[in-house]
């Protein structure tokens, strides 16, 4: 069993005199894609941006790597390596997809990483920030060979799916420790999806800890490790993906019929 990079404990947010989460618990294991699921209006959103330190929760506790960050600022969790690939993607529309990859960038400093050599021993190298962004700028067109095409483009003119691939890829330029996807999936074509759920499996397989919030809930199932399923700001079920994929009369009760 791996240990926790995130637990929620007795969330509760309020939105004026709205309610919209109502003391939510959740863990996410280190190394895992973990899923929120529901239906609009079910706290999906809500949960990601406290966690992320957007809104301010009313009660509970959010911890990441053992340390109380309630109600934290956005930036300082992204230099402690929680950071978010937005709902409806938020690209910068003035600049080239490379100038877009690189403000993702912008918290790196030099640091200390481990490294497997050829012969299989682990070696300490210090790495200046130059060093990580050039790096990481190559890991990002790994996952992503089309943006490498069209890094000198403008981000405006990517279709909707290379926008939502350059929107994960910003993230990823941050070396997240907690990569959070809001809705990847959104208004973007099937055989588009299929490709972005094909990459955020490559990103956990390359030791990543994801947290994604999708209606999305069948393409969902098929890549997550273990799934909450919010119904109106509270968890409703929760167990592990595998199962509920097989439970059909579940699916159907909580996320509606498959499309």
């Amino acid at each position: 069993m791996k240990p926790n990079l995130l637990e929620v404990q007795n969330l509760v947010i309020d939105y004026g005199v709205i309610r919209a989460v109502k003391g939510i618990d959740l863990d996410v294991p280190s190394g895992s894609i973990i899923a929120i699921l529901g239906a609009n209006g079910a706290g999906k959103t809500t949960t990601i941006k406290a966690i992320n330190g957007v809104v301010k929760p009313l009660s509970g506790t959010i911890r990441f790597s053992g340390e109380d960050i309630t109600g934290k600022p956005p930036f300082r969790l992204a230099m402690k390596g929680i950071i978010q690939s937005p709902e409806g993607r938020m690209i910068f529309r003035g600049l080239t997809v490379e100038q877009n990859l690189l403000v993702g960038a912008y918290s790196l400093k030099a640091q200390t990483v481990s490294e497997t050599l050829p012969d299989g021993t682990v070696k300490e190298i210090k790495k200046s920030a130059r060093r990580l962004r050039k790096e990481t700028l190559e890991e990002v067109y790994g996952y992503f060979p089309i943006l490498k095409e069209r890094k000198n483009q403008q981000a405006s003119t990517l279709s909707g799916g290379e926008q939502q691939m350059l929107a994960i890829g910003r993230a990823l330029m941050g070396r997240p420790k907690l990569l959070l996807l809001d809705e990847p999936s959104l208004g973007l074509a099937p055989l588009i999806v299929q490709e972005i759920f094909r990459i955020i499996q490559l990103i956990k397989a390359r030791g990543n800890t994801i947290l994604m919030v999708e209606q999305n809930a069948y393409q969902t199932l098929k890549i997550a490790d273990y799934v909450y399923v919010l119904e109106l700001g509270k968890v409703k079920t929760h167990g592990p993906a595998a199962d509920m994929l097989a439970d059909h009369q579940l699916i159907e009760a909580y996320l509606g019929k498959q499309k």
